[in-house]
C-alpha cells in the first residue's frame, strides 16, 4: 500500500524542475517508515543498515521524472 501512495505522489508531482522536492519527500517517508518500524520495542531494533537490508526485499518505489514540461 505504500508503494501504491509513493507511486501516486511521484507521478503526480514528477514534473520537470521538482526533482529535488520528490527525492527529499522519499527519503523522509523511508525515515518514517524507520521510525514507525522501531516502535515495536524501547530500544532502536532496526539500524538504517536492517532497513537497508529489509528494502532490499521489499523495494519501495523509486522517485522518477514522469512529465517534462518543457518538451
Amino acid at each position: 500500500q505504500i508503494n501504491a501512495k509513493l507511486a501516486g505522489h511521484y507521478r503526480y508531482y514528477g514534473v520537470t524542475d521538482n526533482s529535488n522536492g520528490i527525492h527529499a519527500f522519499g527519503y523522509r517517508i523511508r525515515r518514517k517508515i524507520l521510525e514507525v518500524l522501531n516502535r515495536r520495542s524501547q530500544k532502536n531494533s532496526l539500524t538504517w543498515e536492517g532497513f537497508a537490508k529489509l528494502e532490499e526485499r521489499f523495494p519501495l518505489v523509486n522517485a522518477r521524472i514522469y512529465v517534462n514540461i518543457y518538451g
